[in-house]
């Protein structure tokens, strides 16, 4: 262990002895550039609100489907529709809370800037 233990002090005091503080440079040409969106952003914005509509339509979807299935089921004592119907509606439930927390996650993601 007293190897290691040399050989870590001698290159960490070389390190220490050679390193030396730099002084505080001017800013380069790019930090005064405001960023840009990309080209055909608008594009990529139109096709991920036609998924978020169809996700939000497919959640809707599912959770009256629930209620049909789970209705039918009981109405004519059918218990696999009966239960696979409240699934359904609990599903739609747990995919609704998921879809506003994504939103909401990605949004403050989003909204934060890098220091």
């Amino acid at each position: 262990m007293l190897l290691p233990h040399l050989i870590h002090d001698t290159v960490a005091a070389l390190i220490h002895d050679t390193v030396t503080v730099l002084p505080v440079q001017d800013p380069g040409p790019f930090d005064d550039i405001a960023p840009r969106t990309p080209p055909g952003f608008q594009a990529i914005e139109q096709i991920v609100g036609y998924v978020q509509w169809i996700a939000g339509v497919s959640i809707v979807g599912l959770f009256f489907g629930g209620i049909v299935a789970a209705s039918a089921g009981r109405l004519w004592d059918h218990h696999g529709s009966g239960r696979l119907g409240a699934r359904m509606i609990v599903g739609s439930l747990a995919l609704a809370v998921l879809f506003g927390l994504g939103y909401t996650l990605i949004s403050q993601f989003a909204g934060t800037t890098a220091s």
